[in-house]
Order: C-alpha cells, then structure tokens, then sequence
C-alpha cells in the first residue's frame, strides 16, 4: 500500500501551448468566477516533471518561485491580474563556483491571470519536452462532502482505469494528459487503485485491466476540494507516484 503524501496543488488547465490534446474541458462543478473588482491573482509553481533539476518560476519577468525540486511545491505569491509571459528555467544541480549560475528556459507560455483566481504553473512531461501548464485552482468546497478530480500525469503510463473500494470504477478510462470532472465523495479513508483501462480499439488487446499498477490510501475531508494525479514514470525512474492536492489550502490566502 502506498499512502499518498498531502501536496498542495490544483487542476490541469492548459492555458498555452499545444500538450495534453485529449484534455477534458468540462467540469461538474463549476470553477469560481473572477471579480471584476478584485486586481490580484495568487500563483504558485509546482514541479512534477521527472528527472529534471530545479526549477524557477518567472511570471511576466518577475521571480514567483525558484530552486523548486522536482516533488515540491512553492508558495503562493501575490501578483497584479493580467496576461503573463511565463518561463520555467532549469538550475544545473552541479554547480562550477569557478562559472557564473546559468539557468536554462525549459518552457514558457502566456496566460491570461483573470483577477481574483488562484493558479498553479505546473512543470510537467520530461525533460526534453518539459511543458509549463497553468492550473486554475478550485476552492470552492461543499460543505459535507470532499470533491476529488484525478489527473493522469504519468507520461509512459497507458491510459488508467481508477477504482474506488470494492473493485467501483470511478473513472473507466483516462489517458496521459487528461483530467476527468469533479466527484463528490464521502469523507474519511479510502483506497484508490489505477490499472490499464481497457482498449477501445476493436481487435485490439489491452493489459488486463484487473491487475492493479498501483494501490494507495488517502483521508479526505469534508469541505475540501483536492486533486488526485498520477505522476512519475512507469517503467523507470522515479517511479510511479501519487499525489494528493488540496486545493482549498489556498483559501487562507485570499
């Protein structure tokens, strides 16, 4: 059993860029509404790209996080609402003292920061074709109830069935890069497994979906909104890995 380290993060929202094409746009429960009245954005980095070496973060030529690892997650930072020029750049983990420090751009993109949102750049894929991704956080819980949202971010996975306790699919099929809607479900401890999610091609044979690939514990809690991926490598290293993010973390930042 692997039980799942509380990461604090959001959902994949593909602002720039051509990654994810299968990306789900829909969603259950619908995201906040920015406010017209409200000029400021909160973001934050999150690095989950496997194998790279830390990255910072810089939003309209402004340093929002830097020396983030691969696994970590920054601190939200307080920025005027507006359209961005993002970048991520790469900081060598072996340092020359005798050579000045040369960060190398892995990815950029450009958002539009609505006011009033909270966000996530996500530093995702590997590292030949890193992405920067821009998450919009959802903070708006209900009040009985855990909302969870799963998010496959495993880039050599197959496409992954989710299962809930007793075997209950929560989700049949959700391949490398998509994110499913919202669920509401019941507070307290649960088991979550992903296996290969069946084939949808005709004649054409898929892993045994019964096997599990991985099988984990996690707590959740009412009035709590959280985001469950799937990360890491499958058949190398790091492995595969998951991650619990609790989205409603960044209300006390509002």
């Amino acid at each position: 059993m692997k039980v799942v380290r509380e990461w604090v993060g959001a959902v994949l929202w593909v602002v720039g860029g051509a990654f994810l094409p299968g990306l789900l746009s829909g969603c259950a429960i619908p995201m906040p509404s920015a406010s017209a009245e409200v000029s400021e954005i909160q973001v934050r980095l999150v690095h989950v790209a496997p194998n790279t070496p830390r990255i910072d973060l810089e939003v309209g030529g402004v340093r929002a996080a830097q020396y983030v690892a691969y696994g970590s997650v920054s601190e939200y930072v307080r920025m005027p609402a507006g359209e961005y020029d993002i970048v991520l750049s790469s900081t060598p983990e072996k340092i020359d003292l005798n050579q000045p420090l040369r960060a190398t751009v892995a990815a950029r993109t450009v958002a539009n920061l609505r006011g009033g949102g909270v966000f996530s750049v996500v530093a995702t894929d590997e590292p030949n074709r890193m992405t920067a991704l821009v998450l919009a956080d959802n903070i708006n819980p209900l009040f009985d109830q855990a909302l969870v949202r799963f998010v496959h971010a495993a880039p050599d996975a197959p496409a992954l069935q989710w299962r809930g306790e007793q075997d209950r699919v929560l989700l049949p099929r959700l391949a490398f890069g998509e994110v499913s809607t919202f669920q509401a479900m019941r507070p307290g401890f649960t088991q979550i497994q992903v296996a290969p999610a069946p084939s949808t091609t005709p004649g054409v044979q898929s892993m045994a979906s019964s096997s599990a690939l991985e099988r984990f514990d996690l707590q959740l809690e009412a009035g709590k909104v959280y985001t469950l991926y799937v990360a890491g490598l499958l058949r190398s290293k790091p492995g595969l890995d998951f991650v619990l993010a609790e989205e409603t973390r960044a209300r006390k930042l509002l």
